[in-house]
């Protein structure tokens, strides 16, 4: 689940002369140290699940970070790669797992109980937004080229819809309220090497592009109207990179010769894996100050697939026991701000013209002791 944005590109452009710049103190914490493997967390406000593969089976977990308390949601069915690709809205976990075929399941973790969402077909991707699933959907055939599709679950009603289902190849939706996102291939039988970002408005039943560059792109991510994804349309500069977009508008966020990939997107908040250091690292970026921010780096660990649900941010990490283990960061604004240029007016300093500055000016004026006193009005 994200976080609604009403953020416009104007407001991220033109907004640095007289705003406040924050950095971020960032405070890294473990989650799950186990001795087995912990992979593809997930993040919904203080819930975090994923991925475990403790006595050598694949599971679902979780963990409540204003607790501390770790608890248990899904357990092995077939083997080690039964379980994959968590999700989380609110109190509602989804996954995919295989008891025979591969299907998508539920969790209520208010209600310890577990239901079924879909068994129909060879499915993979699931993603939830408060009582809308969406997933990665075979069921229309392979075909000559692939035939992927996407599919939807509404929870409340329990019914099952189609989102897109067009020749092409359809992969790893995301969901913020009402709008779904993908990536693609093969619409109109077109060039297998390049892949496109599309939409879909589940309120107006309506399908979109939102970037459809002469390069490749893909996993999108989504949060209130501002899609991010990764782009090689820079192939040449270090191949992958982070781009984003609002209605209309397509922008680079992160082009830093080397592999940036996997992004995730809640708010104003943008995280992603990061090859810079010629290691994988976590990076952020803040929309609301156009400022890009390490997050976990280190020569000798690894870190990858990033999640962020307001201030934290959680990822796997290969650490120092050999196996990949669940870390977070809590996002804390740094404690003295400094500020971009500032406006005219601002005569306490704060980086921002209001009723404090006018208290001011006004105590001023009228404490005026110039000589001679006319001087005070000029």
């Amino acid at each position: 689940m994200k976080r609604q944005s009403v953020l416009a590109i104007v407001a991220l452009v033109l907004s640095f002369a007289g705003t406040q710049a924050s950095g971020y103190n960032v405070v890294v914490f473990p989650i799950c140290t186990n001795v087995a493997e912990q992979r593809k967390p997930a993040i919904d406000g203080n819930i975090v699940v994923w991925l475990d593969y403790r006595n050598n089976k694949a599971g679902i977990y979780g963990c409540d970070l204003s607790t501390k308390s770790e608890f248990f949601i899904s357990p092995y069915y077939l083997g080690r790669a039964s379980a994959r690709h968590p999700a989380i809205s609110g109190n509602i976990v989804v996954w995919l797992d295989f008891r025979g075929k591969y299907a998508v399941y539920g969790y209520n973790i208010s209600t310890k109980t577990e239901f079924t969402i879909c068994t129909d077909s060879t499915l993979d991707d699931p993603a939830i937004d408060g009582n809308i699933v969406v997933w990665t959907d075979r069921r229309n055939g392979q075909g000559p080229l692939g035939n992927t599709d996407i599919y939807g679950y509404d929870l409340s009603t329990q019914i099952e819809f189609p989102i897109c289902t067009n020749d092409g190849n359809q992969f790893s939706p995301d969901i913020d309220g009402n709008i779904v996102v993908w990536w693609e291939r093969y619409r109109g039988g077109g060039d297998e090497t390049l892949t496109d970002i599309y939409g879909y408005d589940l309120s107006t039943k309506t399908e979109f592009p939102i970037c459809t560059h002469s390069a490749s792109q893909s996993s999108p991510a989504i949060s209130g109207n501002i899609v991010v994804w990764q782009d090689n349309r820079n192939y040449l500069n270090g191949n992958w990179d982070i781009y984003g977009y609002v209605p209309g508008i397509v922008f680079p966020i992160c082009t830093k010769k080397a592999f940036q990939g996997y992004p995730a997107i809640d708010g104003n908040i943008i995280v992603w894996l990061d090859v810079r250091n010629e290691n994988w690292d976590i990076y952020g970026f803040d929309l609301s100050n156009w400022s890009e921010f390490p997050i976990s780096k280190h020569p000798y660990r690894t870190e990858q697939n990033p999640a962020v649900s307001g201030n934290i941010v959680v990822w796997e990490e290969h650490r120092y026991n050999e196996n990949w283990d669940i870390y977070g960061a809590r996002l804390e604004p740094d404690i003295e701000p400094f500020c971009l240029g500032k406006p005219e007016m601002d005569f306490n300093g704060d980086c921002k013209v209001d009723f404090a500055d006018f208290a001011l000016f006004a105590q001023s004026w009228l404490e005026c002791n110039l000589v001679p006193q006319s001087a005070c009005w000029e």
